[in-house]
């Protein structure tokens, strides 16, 4: 089985640093005072295409040689990946294709066609994307970028940890814990290799909707758990039914441990990161948040890394959401 290891993560770095958005980390006192802890935020939500997402794709992707680049990629996603691939590509100046669920949100799929990615959708209860993903990128030889099985995508995501701990520890302090969301596991395996490297103590939490919880579930059995679960929450970018098999031995390994909330905590953390930072966030975007303040025991006294995953959301949606 392919491992990923903190060098594997700095070289993803110098690669696409000249790429990514800065993200620098905050902080809010009122939460600090609330929480008797320490909270950063690491808000992925405003880097390029609106998630963390583009980071792993481009690590990948800047490792494609000419014949590669000239053949063009294929993705399959919910939406930030999709758009992180697609990006990626026209940077790169190469061709795209994405399939994604049909019930995909619009603003997501407008996104991903804005790059000039091709877009073919499936029925995320019907068909297996894995299965049309595969046979496209056979028949017109494109690259299959994976959305988090894949060593390459894993160092990407890994570095927005990476970031978050040298700006840590230019104040001289070191992560306690973190939190992060979960739907393949690809970032949370990549924060996992930086952070136990910082700090072997660091405890880290996967965040998940309740309904979807399969690395929770996955993690307390010591195998990958399968949730046979159709429907369909708020969290549209957190419903992959099994953790991924590099991602779920990195997690493990790391002694990543599971989290879950409902829709009431995380529309409440979509509300508070508006209020105190302005920031918009989609409801996957905010659950690893929704976890930290559903969860005030276990992060007492801790300094704390949240990811705050993304952002894709439409205006409209959003007030939905908020004004709840």
């Amino acid at each position: 089985m392919s491992q990923v290891n903190l060098d594997d993560v700095k070289s993803a770095h110098s690669r696409i640093k000249t790429y990514l958005a800065d993200t620098e980390i905050v902080s809010s006192e009122s939460l600090d005072n609330a929480m008797n802890a320490e909270i950063y935020f690491k808000p992925e939500q405003l880097q390029r295409t609106g998630s963390f997402k583009f980071r792993g794709a481009m690590s990948a992707m800047t490792l494609l040689n000419k014949d590669q680049l000239k053949s063009g990629v294929i993705a399959f996603s919910s939406g930030n990946h999709a758009q992180g691939v697609a990006c990626a590509a026209k940077i790169l100046k190469t061709s795209s294709v994405i399939v994604m669920p049909s019930d995909a949100p619009d603003i997501k799929i407008k996104n991903t066609k804005s790059y000039g990615a091709k877009v073919i959708f499936y029925d995320r209860q019907k068909d297996s994307r894995e299965e049309i993903g595969e046979t496209i990128a056979l028949k017109e030889n494109r690259t299959l970028i994976k959305p988090f099985d894949s060593s390459q995508v894993i160092a990407g995501q890994g570095t927005a940890a990476l970031e978050a701990v040298k700006s840590i520890e230019l104040q001289d302090k070191h992560f306690d814990a973190a939190i992060v969301c979960a739907s393949g596991g690809g970032l949370t395996a990549g924060t996992s290799i930086v952070l136990k490297d910082h700090n072997p103590n660091c405890d880290l939490y996967t965040a998940e909707p309740s309904a979807w919880n399969d690395h929770e579930l996955s993690f307390q059995a010591n195998k990958r758990i399968f949730i046979k679960n159709g429907q369909h929450g708020i969290c549209d970018a957190l419903e992959s039914p099994f953790p991924g098999e590099i991602t779920f031995e990195i997690n493990n390994n790391n002694n990543v441990k599971g989290l879950s909330v409902d829709d009431e905590a995380i529309i409440a953390a979509m509300k508070f990161a508006y209020q105190e930072f302005n920031y918009i966030l989609e409801p996957s975007g905010a659950i690893a948040l929704a976890c930290l303040m559903s969860s005030r025991a276990t992060f007492e006294g801790k300094k704390v890394l949240i990811l705050l995953s993304g952002g894709n959301i439409s205006n409209k949606k959003f007030q939905e959401y908020i004004s709840t």
